[in-house]
């Protein structure tokens, strides 16, 4: 089977889940005997973050593109039509990205052949469908956020996308039930997120000089809120001295604007020698394993990756009972704590598991248990078997 990975944005050197994702399915899908080409739209030089196996065919659309068309039309429709109607924007918007892209996806397809795609985002879904109207290869449109946060709800052709697209694919139950509930006549199937299995674990029992709480994630005021974690530590500091605060991760596309606002907040706190920003790692898995605690104070995920990994080599999480992806990964009282929204909320989640060792020991063991039902084999065989029904039920109409 020939699969076309497909998402019409930049890959090169962004270490976001999506871009993970996209990497593990690569990967896993060539290990399986398929052929695989990867889509992105990338106008400046590089290499993906994550690593991908040098069969996959790697396919540019900026390679594709006519260059004598150029983004001043978009940078104008930008400014003088969003601030009036951000409808009409996006209307306009997707026009231009259609006519903009319309011979490169073409060309892409011609020279890939693929029997199936995998668009990753409903924008990229509505990118194929306005530029190949009479498209004849079966595409699945995934979910990396939850229904509310995936879909740009405003934007017609992202829905008209979705209403198209052969088969919708969500990552949590409760999506499967929201998407059914807006769009009846989507075909929604439910596949979450592969998480690793580590033969290697967290040593929660050991007696240590220094405990350490770890957040891996970007580094993103709204969505990942680290300064919750920061403002929640700075209450309980001075009790537990012997307890340490690391972020794995940085901001977006380069920015450090964030990041020197979270080093005053630590500063301001006095807690320069116990909270560390540490940047990006290539090696999470180490220090998912010197860790004791895994913190994800998100407003909204789809399937919380880092989250998941670290509970996998055999740490408690503590999240918000109301974050949608948390919400289903963390078993509230048995693999971790799901707490209220808040700095002083996630502080009382936080503390049940600072001053209890044998606590941390045993949620630990049953979060390792717990993320075992999302094994590779077992979400890659559902990818597959998808896939294959995709390219037969495309066959049959034919």
């Amino acid at each position: 089977m020939r699969i076309l990975l497909a998402r019409i944005a930049a890959l090169n050197g962004r270490n976001g889940g999506m871009e993970h994702v996209e990497a593990r399915m690569a990967n896993a899908m060539i290990k399986r005997g398929h052929k695989v080409g990867v889509l992105s739209y990338d106008t400046h030089d590089g290499s993906p973050y994550y690593s991908i196996d040098s069969s996959v065919r790697m396919l540019n659309l900026n390679n594709f593109v006519e260059s004598t068309k150029h983004s001043l039309a978009l940078k104008c429709i930008r400014e003088v039509v969003r601030p009036f109607s951000r409808r009409k924007f996006l209307y306009w918007k997707n026009r231009w990205r259609y006519s903009y892209f319309s011979g490169a996806i073409r060309t892409v397809l011609d020279k890939f052949r693929p029997d199936v795609i995998v668009s990753f985002d409903a924008e990229s879904s509505a990118v194929f469908f306005g530029t190949c109207p009479e498209l004849k290869i079966p595409l699945i449109t995934m979910f990396h956020f939850s229904v509310d946060e995936a879909v740009n709800w405003a934007d017609a052709q992202e829905i008209e996308a979705l209403k198209k697209s052969d088969c919708v694919q969500v990552l949590l139950k409760d999506d499967l039930v929201k998407l059914k509930k807006r769009l009846p006549q989507v075909q929604v199937v439910c596949i979450p997120n592969v998480v690793p299995e580590y033969s290697v674990m967290a040593d929660l029992g050991k007696k240590k000089t220094t405990y350490t709480i770890i957040d891996v994630a970007r580094l993103t005021k709204n969505q990942k809120r680290p300064y919750l974690l920061i403002e929640a530590f700075s209450r309980l500091a001075e009790k537990y001295p012997e307890w340490r605060v690391q972020f794995w991760g940085s901001e977006p596309d380069g920015n450090t604007v964030y990041t020197r606002e979270l080093q005053k907040l630590i500063e301001s706190k006095n807690l320069g020698d116990k909270v560390t920003l540490c940047g990006n790692t290539n090696d999470v898995l180490s220090k998912y394993i010197n860790a004791d605690i895994i913190v994800l104070p998100s407003a909204y995920e789809g399937f919380p990756l880092a989250l998941s990994e670290g509970m996998s080599a055999g740490l408690p999480g503590v999240g918000f009972r109301k974050c949608m992806g948390v919400n289903e990964i963390i078993e509230d009282g048995r693999t971790g704590y799901l707490v209220g929204d808040g700095a002083e909320e996630l502080g009382e989640g936080l503390k049940k598991l600072m001053e209890n060792q044998r606590l941390r020991v045993k949620m630990g063991k049953a979060a390792h248990q717990a993320m075992k039902r999302y094994e590779p084999e077992r979400i890659w065989l559902a990818w597959e078997t998808l896939l294959n029904d995709m390219v037969k039920g495309k066959q049959w109409r034919e």
